[in-house]
């Protein structure tokens, strides 16, 4: 296309948002199935893909780096089979992000401050969900490195999964061990149904195995295999666990009935356990988990739900974002009520069971480190009466299935997360971690991110161990910029 040309199609395109319908929000309530967002149309999304200008600022601002314009531009083009293979470069879970990824990216659209970003994240669910079968379309060259070598990944969520992706397509030999009864780990025991359908995990799960790795459920390692075993039978391991260990308060009343943490309570409800919570639910947290665990219990039956956080609305967890906004429009369509600024004193209870919240005021202070702190402001107490709390506090990973010895070279945070180098590789030559375990971000996309460097790396360390005899051509440096590590015909 000439400059002359380029001009004509730019003056053309309308730049206003094609908007995102959703669901009707009363409708959505009386269902953990229904989605929250409409499709797009063929037309609806070609029309948004023409909105990118391809500057390709969003490829700053993905964790993965993929090639969004360049999706963007095969979608407008009527090439959705293009659109997978640019996505399948770095994400394996096409629809997965499509549904639920944080979409950094479109915070960083040239058009974010004018006529709203592109609607990346709704350009991808719509290519992921008009491929039926993503081994056809994308016809993967699969390469054989020489040697064989064996990995262990721990965990069956995104990052150990995509890691099982790009490590098998290459022809290492891999052996999945997750703890539960399927794979998907924070995907399918942690986010609700509404918001990522189990359908579309599954569909991209049994693709990404579809190439060679095996899985073995309901082995959790330290439990039913032992670390020791695996350091024996593999060349390498790929910790890819998840943070699954509640952060509960110490708040009085903490341990009566109708006290859940949030974590395990989606964990339950997810896989199809009953809860009664009664009329009224409150959170306590501001991040995205507890806006899960908040929305879900209007699909329970609760009538009233209150998200109680301890900071101001505009210093929540993943502000200021679209996501973040996104998030919170859409609790509010379902009339989750707020209530901002308050520190939990104590949880009330009658005959062992949970009542209500005592709870004090706070103030935001600066205190000249960045983010404001809450000050209570003691001077008066407040009561609300509640059926269940569920704590929205965060959780951590659980390290102990490593044996002592080990864990004494392997380098962590002060948070107890573990540290890795560019490749993903720990303190411990031959161990890699990657996803929340290791990862600040703590999201699917960043997770993913992760086993594309830590596949290169463990390719790298196989290759100067002489366990392989090369690398794949199309690897490159990751401080160079983006990895590649899908191969098409």
């Amino acid at each position: 296309m000439n400059y002359r040309n380029w001009l004509t199609y730019l003056n053309s395109v309308n730049y206003s948002r094609v908007p995102i319908k959703h669901f009707n929000p009363t409708d959505r309530v009386k269902s953990l199935e229904i989605q929250t967002l409409v499709p797009y149309t063929i037309e609806e999304v070609t029309a948004e893909a023409s909105r990118c200008l391809g500057c390709g600022l969003c490829i700053e601002g993905c964790p993965a780096r993929i090639d969004v314009p360049g999706y963007q531009i095969a979608v407008r083009n009527g090439h959705l089979e293009e659109g997978l293979k640019i996505n399948f470069e770095k994400l394996p879970f096409v629809g997965v992000c499509g549904s639920v990824c944080p979409h950094p990216c479109e915070d960083n659209c040239v058009l974010d401050d004018n006529k709203g970003p592109v609607a990346i994240r709704q350009v991808k669910k719509f290519i992921s969900e008009n491929t039926s079968n993503y081994r056809e379309t994308l016809e993967v060259v699969e390469n054989d490195l020489g040697g064989h070598p064996k990995v262990a990944i721990i965990g069956g969520g995104p990052s150990g999964l995509s890691t099982a992706f790009y490590l098998s397509i290459n022809g290492i030999q891999v052996d999945v061990f997750e703890a539960t009864d399927r794979p998907g780990g924070m995907m399918v025991h942690g986010i609700p149904n509404f918001r990522l359908a189990r359908e579309t995990v599954q569909k991209e799960a049994d693709h990404v195995l579809s190439y060679g790795a095996n899985i073995y459920y309901g082995k959790k390692v330290g439990r039913d295999v032992k670390f020791d075993d695996l350091m024996d039978k593999y060349d390498a391991i790929y910790i890819a666990i998840g943070n699954w260990k509640p952060s509960k308060t110490r708040t009085p009343g903490v341990g009566l009935r109708g006290v859940y943490h949030a974590i395990d309570f989606l964990g339950q409800i997810n896989n199809g356990k009953k809860i009664e919570l009664g009329n009224t639910v409150a959170i306590i947290g501001g991040g995205f988990t507890a806006f899960d665990a908040a929305r879900i219990s209007l699909r329970l039956g609760a009538k009233k739900v209150i998200v109680m956080y301890r900071r101001a609305v505009t210093d929540r967890p993943g502000y200021p974002s679209s996501n973040a906004e996104e998030e919170l429009d859409e609790a509010e369509e379902e009339r989750v009520q707020f209530i901002w600024e308050v520190t939990p004193t104590e949880y009330l209870g009658e005959n062992g069971k949970v009542k209500g919240i005592k709870y004090w005021k706070n103030q935001m202070v600066d205190n000249g480190k960045g983010r404001r702190e809450p000050v209570p402001i003691k001077d008066k107490e407040y009561t609300v009466e509640v059926d269940t709390i569920i704590e929205a506090t965060g959780q951590k990973g659980d390290l102990s299935f490593i044996p002592s010895e080990v864990m004494k070279k392997i380098n962590v945070t002060p948070a107890g997360d573990l540290l890795v180098n560019q490749y993903n590789m720990t303190s411990y030559p031959g161990i890699f971690a990657g996803g929340d375990i290791s990862n600040k971000r703590k999201d699917i996309i960043s997770g993913v991110a992760d086993s594309g460097r830590a596949s290169m790396g463990i390719l790298f360390y196989f290759k100067d161990t002489r366990r392989i005899d090369k690398v794949p051509a199309k690897l490159i440096n990751f401080e160079r910029g983006p990895y590649y590590a899908t191969y098409y015909s």
